[in-house]
């Protein structure tokens, strides 16, 4: 679903003013109820202390207009009734509907209604509005104030947003959630890594661990024979004397996984591995029972003459 296009219409079918008028105006105080199917109860509630031009309130061409992405059509008024057509087209999701408001002396109350297609995906919205005139003298260039579910503002809203995804991010960052193979990554290190500034805890966990342990070490040679980025280079690991340490430890659980890197070692394991299975063989000519019938039924010959 285009988020774009829906928070556009979010406010939009709201018959909520933008601040485009640099002259005196008065305050509004303007409540949005949004609905569409799959949207949870009042998410789409909103509440806006803003100020309006003088008579913008009767014209929501001076709102919409404003927005390229929608177009007002067909606006009719009569008496304290204004009705019109609107159409908003955005990257290709087209949303076509109508609305209408009534006006009092101090009071305005409408609704618009939506539908068309973001993604794909079929969508209805409907929003009703309603504006109380404050009457306090203000400048309408001067941005809304908005309380949207218990929050004071549009910017408190925000801030949470960043507060909680910047709180996401550093649970991703943060070294001790991964085991130390996981950190061999681009997350961590090079000039584009996610987390940067992590590098240094990374490279303490790596070095401690790659001399003990083979999938530390065979994890950061593979990594660093097939990326720019060498990590051994920017944690100052001795790649020499690692390998070296980790050739210590090749054994018939790990010698072909160290083949590349331990090949006297490994080959010590293959060599062993080829005499035993060879030895085995032999064995099973010798214990299996047709053959150990030839060898009975030749010593029976001879004993004959036949």
């Amino acid at each position: 679903m285009n988020k774009h296009l829906i928070a556009g219409l979010a406010v939009a079918t709201g018959f909520i003013f933008s601040s485009a008028y640099a002259a005196n105006g008065e305050q509004w105080e303007v409540t949005t109820k949004t609905e569409m199917p799959g949207m949870p109860a009042g998410m789409g509630d909103s509440t806006m202390t803003l100020c309006l031009a003088k008579g913008a309130e009767k014209d929501p061409r001076q709102m919409m207009q404003q927005d390229d992405d929608c177009k007002v059509t067909n606006l009719k008024t009569s008496g304290n009734k204004t009705t019109w057509k609107m159409r908003c087209d955005k990257n290709g999701d087209v949303m076509t509907g109508s609305g209408e408001v009534t006006h009092k002396s101090n009071s305005y109350r409408g609704v618009t209604k939506m539908s068309g297609k973001s993604d794909g995906e079929v969508i209805n919205m409907t929003a009703r509005f309603s504006g109380k005139r404050i009457g306090t003298a203000c400048d309408s260039s001067a941005a809304p104030v908005a309380t949207i579910k218990g929050m004071e503002n549009i910017n408190d809203m925000m801030g949470m947003a960043k507060s909680q995804m910047a709180s996401e991010m550093a649970e991703q960052c943060e070294v001790s959630n991964y085991e130390t193979t996981e950190l061999i990554s681009n997350r961590f290190f090079g000039a584009n890594a996610a987390c940067p500034g992590k590098e240094k805890f990374a490279c303490k966990m790596i070095a401690k661990d790659m001399k003990k342990n083979t999938g530390v070490y065979t994890k950061l040679a593979k990594h660093d024979d097939t990326s720019d980025v060498s990590i051994a280079k920017v944690c100052g690991i001795d790649m020499a004397a690692a390998t070296k340490a980790v050739c210590t430890k090749v054994d018939s659980g790990n010698y072909q996984e160290l083949e590349d890197y331990c090949p006297a070692e490994a080959q010590a394991f293959e060599s062993g591995r080829s005499f035993t299975s060879s030895a085995r063989s032999a064995g099973a000519v010798t214990d299996n029972p047709v053959g150990n019938a030839l060898d009975n039924a030749k010593k029976l010959k001879g004993m004959f003459g036949f």
